[in-house]
């Protein structure tokens, strides 16, 4: 009876350990979640201000409002897309991919990236991507995503943009250089991304694309990767070699590079988990080099 009864007072006590292990883990998640995660008032779209007298475009479309639409294509690639609250199905919108970091579905990259009201209240289209495991086959995959949604909202395809933190960091960056992508950039901003020197050595330049290069200081699971593929870029890119500070907050600016290209490496404290969007703003640097490419126009 003795044995019988100490046998129960230890199950009694690991039951203990284990509940209050299991307190430990949520407390710690729930800490996690906050913490590295953006609330409502930056994942709900907004009103975007259309300028008067555009030119109306994509008379066909027969889209409407999206908000956080759910969508799996003909490869089985799931992604949600949102427009502005106001959208207008005749104004070619420029449009954001924001790519998942690993493990992620649409909605949980959303609030951890937290781009949304930003991007629609100034005219993107938004989409946001579910993670799934990298390699050629997948990634070959994902590059059709960005035709679909042209297909069925109105968006200009010279004005689309790549984002995205660690794979999704990777995807943005891979997707821009694959000859086998369906599709590139107009300019990308990856962050964190598991490519390096001699990764990129393996790939011919592609034509001159604008590119803010985000890596975090304390990067500890890709260490140096960000500015080993800064520079790969700063020479696809035809600049100088030569950097100046840039008025994007941590970023440094490669000099004369190909004519409105733009070059960046951008660096902020924090770990791999970190993502420096809020410090570096990719929305505002894609804004910028649509105005470029909208001012060069005008002149000619």
């Amino acid at each position: 009876m003795q044995s019988i009864h100490r046998h129960q007072q230890g199950i009694s006590l690991l039951s203990k350990i284990y509940c209050v292990l299991i307190i430990v883990i949520g407390v710690t998640l729930l800490y996690l979640y906050d913490s590295y995660t953006f609330g409502v008032e930056y994942t709900t779209p907004g009103a975007f201000v259309y300028p008067e007298g555009y030119a109306p475009a994509c008379t066909n479309k027969q889209s409407a409002v999206a908000d956080h639409l759910r969508h799996k294509d003909d490869n089985n690639m799931r992604f949600t897309v949102t427009t502005p609250t106001n959208y207008r199905s005749d104004y070619a919108h420029p449009l954001v991919m924001v790519w998942a970091p690993s493990g992620m579905s649409e909605g949980l990259s959303e609030r951890f990236t937290g781009l949304t009201r930003q991007a629609t209240e100034a005219g993107y289209v938004i989409v946001y991507t579910r993670s799934i495991p990298l390699g050629m086959k997948s990634l070959t995959a994902l590059s059709t995503i960005p035709a679909t949604v042209i297909d069925s909202w109105c968006i200009d395809p010279e004005f689309v943009f790549y984002t995205g933190h660690s794979d999704g960091g990777t995807v943005s960056n891979a997707l821009s250089i694959m000859p086998e992508s369906a599709f590139h950039p107009r300019a990308l901003a990856p962050s964190a991304m598991g490519m390096q020197g001699k990764d990129m050595a393996t790939y011919t330049c592609p034509n001159p694309t604008s590119v803010m290069v985000m890596h975090n200081k304390g990067d500890g699971h890709f260490p140096g990767y960000g500015s080993q593929v800064a520079n790969w870029w700063a020479d696809c890119n035809q600049c100088s070699g030569q950097t100046v500070p840039s008025d994007f907050k941590g970023c440094v600016e490669f000099k004369a590079c190909a004519d409105g290209i733009k070059t960046l490496f951008c660096e902020t404290e924090g770990n791999h988990a970190h993502w420096p969007g809020p410090e570096h703003d990719p929305v505002r640097f894609f804004s910028k080099i649509i105005d470029i490419y909208s001012n060069a126009t005008i002149e000619e």
